[in-house]
């Protein structure tokens, strides 16, 4: 695949020596020049912030997680671009938002003339590995640009799949939807990915989607153990979207419960996150080596009236973790408040192993905030689409503006009061026209969305690619809860 930049107005090619020869300076560590540090990075599908031990959750639910966040930096205010997995990995991959990227919606994949992460390591000199856990990271759906290796760890799809049979794998009983369990598949995948890499001289980028925190939450006995009343027999289970025992004014008992089965599903993920890790620092493959973890969304328990997720664009979604490591070059115990976005994560990893200066995205390199010291405040635009939908919402540290469509009223929060007692968004609403624009902070919904499409239009990308859903893939689809059906009951 040729090399490809994206500029605006213009495109590039760059070389892989001038690339290579790029030398960068340390952001916590000491002075002088460095080589291009490893790169592993980490989506946890569904992950809630609020449910980690680093983030104040009082079940110990990440202890390996936690040791992360202890060695490196943790931001309190990371916003996903949207609360479902398609479109919030395509921000990450490419640093542009939902409708800059334009893949927003299903059946569409991702078109080849943007220019991903993976591609841009792998033009720097990096080997660029893959492992992903969900059918919406299969290659179907475009994400699998740049990547020399990029495999399945659904435990029933070859992993050499084409576009078809992973459409109908998908749907059959055993299929990678909700039930499925991946982690361990995943931590036997990249053992042997890394066996194959411990004499390699070139840097890698290993990319980990894991799946299981999504539901259904259905984790191994001895973790459900550790988080769930053993004595509880009543009828909630990790069925989130198929059980209509699940809905909203259940009883305090039934709720704790679900959310016991979600926590053992975090502590499950989390050692074999470590798992894996010791796995590649008894293979020498650890040292100089930047770790960037985080989430594509969060998941509702009925905060307000609704469960699972890409349901609304409200902060139990939105909010994701964001944890950035690199030993001997990142300060530990670093805690940053400042607002960020998953867009933010390319420019970022770009920035420390030496891609291009020019490469336009909507994200910013963090590191700055990285090393102590103080960026621009930036607001975070967000939006939800799928099958038809228009929801918006624009947020900053203080306050938050949105709009469920383009008919209904703008709704403002203000994220600042009472933020113990109401973290989710539910006391005084301002409406657009009970409150003084002073005092709305200016969060213009309506100028932000413009510059996302005005850059789309500037940066002349290509929509994204039409795919046909068979009835298989649609109906495994309909399991995750990605398409509704009309008697589907998410309160």
């Amino acid at each position: 695949m040729p090399t490809r930049c994206r500029w605006i107005g213009a495109s590039a090619h760059l070389t892989l020596a001038l690339l290579g020869m790029v030398i960068f300076a340390s952001c916590g560590g000491s002075d002088g020049p460095r080589q291009p540090p490893n790169v592993i990075f980490i989506s946890i599908d569904s992950l809630r912030p609020d449910h980690l031990g680093c983030y104040g959750y009082g079940r110990d639910t990440s202890p390996f997680i936690d040791s992360l966040a202890e060695g490196g930096v943790r931001f309190e205010n990371a916003v996903s671009t949207t609360s479902w997995t398609l479109p919030s990995h395509a921000a990450m991959f490419t640093g542009l938002l939902g409708p800059t990227h334009g893949l927003i919606d299903n059946g569409k994949s991702l078109s080849d003339d943007h220019v991903t992460l993976a591609e841009l390591l792998s033009d720097a000199g990096y080997h660029t590995a893959g492992f992903f856990g969900g059918p919406y990271l299969h290659p179907t759906f475009g994400l699998g640009q740049g990547f020399d290796v990029y495999e399945s760890c659904m435990t029933t799809t070859p992993d050499a799949a084409g576009d078809d049979e992973v459409r109908s794998s998908a749907g059959t009983p055993d299929g990678p939807s909700h039930h499925d369990i991946t982690g361990p598949r995943t931590r036997e995948k990249v053992s042997s990915w890394a066996a194959g890499r411990e004499a390699a001289a070139e840097p890698y980028f290993l990319f980990l989607h894991l799946w299981d925190v999504h539901y259904d939450f259905t984790p191994p006995a001895e973790y459900a153990q550790l988080f769930v009343d053993s004595n509880y027999a009543g009828p909630a289970d990790g069925r989130l979207m198929s059980n209509p025992e699940i809905r909203p004014g259940m009883k305090p008992a039934d709720l704790a419960h679900v959310l016991g089965l979600y926590d053992a599903e975090i502590r499950f993920t989390d050692d074999i996150i470590r798992d894996i890790f010791d796995d590649l620092d008894q293979r020498g493959m650890m040292e100089n080596t930047l770790v960037i973890l985080t989430s594509d969304h969060g998941e509702e328990f009925f905060e307000h009236g609704f469960k699972g997720h890409n349901k609304t664009l409200f902060d139990e979604v939105l909010r994701v973790p964001l944890i950035v490591s690199w030993q001997g070059e990142i300060d530990d115990r670093q805690v940053v408040g400042d607002q960020v976005q998953i867009t933010d994560i390319m420019p970022t990893i770009i920035g420390f192993t030496g891609g291009p200066s020019s490469l336009v995205t909507q994200g910013h390199d963090l590191a700055p905030l990285l090393a102590g010291r103080e960026m621009a405040p930036r607001d975070a635009l967000s939006g939800l689409f799928i099958d038809g939908g228009d929801q918006r919402a624009l947020r900053s540290n203080e306050r938050k503006v949105f709009r469920f469509n383009e008919l209904s009223p703008t709704v403002y929060f203000d994220l600042q009061s009472n933020p113990r007692e109401d973290p989710a968004e539910v006391i005084s609403p301002l409406t657009e026209h009970s409150q003084d624009r002073r005092e709305r902070g200016e969060l213009d919904l309506n100028s932000a969305i413009r510059r996302a499409y005005d850059l789309k239009s500037t940066l002349k990308l290509r929509p994204p690619n039409s795919i046909e859903l068979t009835d298989d893939m649609r109906s495994a689809l309909t399991d995750l809860g990605y398409l509704g059906t009309e008697d589907e009951d998410d309160g």
